[in-house]
């Protein structure tokens, strides 16, 4: 298939992709004495400051409070961030595509890469606040889960970034909408706030994908479990996103150009 093909021939360019998301980071630091690892400290800044605050508004016990936060900060950032970028990275590549033809894939796997970049950061903080505070007991087999939980997680996002890319393109108004709806998805899912236990079983919850993509995270490092149910909810999504981009890539393959 075509877009089989694409991705295929995008990662054999890996080199390109990969030099182009280094150099995206580098330029975003540039001039910064600490580079790159002002996204740990932002992190930790974020974290230190919504934890002093939350905990006391939720009545929760800070330490195991921060834990939560922390996880589900750095999964969501991730998450926000392959969503508001992707609007715009067909755009940002237009310079390279109307000069010659090239995979649509490999501006998606700079994208996915640099995010991924990040997020490693984003775990010199979060995983050793979770030994700190509990020490090294907590650590368990289990917690490979979260690492899966981090593949199906990247994955879904190079889907994602795919088919909003392609829409961000045709329809310049996507990204301003999804950097809204981003902001309001933050504040409906449980990030900030633990979900009561008497409504977690509710439909809001279990029909919530982005509740269940920090579950793939969570669980098994806050709580030693495999989250079965989650996981079945992130391989569906996962499943509808290719199919998106299986069936629009036809489409827009050969008309991506004239819309820039």
């Amino acid at each position: 298939m075509d877009f089989i093909k694409d991705i295929t021939a995008g990662y054999r360019r890996k080199r390109l992709w990969k030099k182009l998301a280094i150099l995206e980071l580098k330029a975003r630091y540039q001039g910064a004495y600490l580079g790159a690892f002002w996204i740990v400290l932002a992190l930790m800044i974020k974290v230190g400051a919504l934890s002093l605050v939350y905990s006391m508004v939720l009545d929760k016990d800070f330490k195991t409070y921060v834990m939560f936060l922390a996880l589900g900060v750095l999964t969501w950032n991730y998450i926000s961030a392959i969503l508001v970028t992707s609007g715009t990275l067909f755009k940002k590549a237009s310079h390279f595509m109307l000069q010659m033809k090239l995979p649509h894939s490999i501006f998606v796997f700079q994208n996915t890469y640099r995010e991924v970049i990040s997020l490693v950061l984003y775990q010199l903080f979060a995983i050793p606040l979770v030994i700190l505070i509990n020490g090294f007991d907590v650590v368990s087999w289990v917690w490979l889960w979260a690492l899966l939980g981090y593949v199906i997680i990247v994955i879904n996002g190079f889907f994602v970034s795919m088919w909003l890319g392609w829409a961000g393109i045709r329809f310049p108004d996507v990204q301003p909408l999804m950097a809204s709806v981003v902001m309001i998805l933050f504040l409906v899912t449980p990030v900030l706030w633990p979900p009561p236990e008497k409504y977690i079983d509710s439909l809001y919850f279990q029909l919530n994908p982005f509740y269940h993509l920090l579950e793939l995270i969570r669980a098994p490092i806050l709580h030693g479990q495999v989250p079965y149910e989650s996981f079945a909810v992130a391989g569906v999504v996962l499943l509808i996103n290719l199919l998106i981009c299986l069936m629009v890539y036809r489409k827009v393959k050969d008309k991506l150009v004239l819309w820039m």
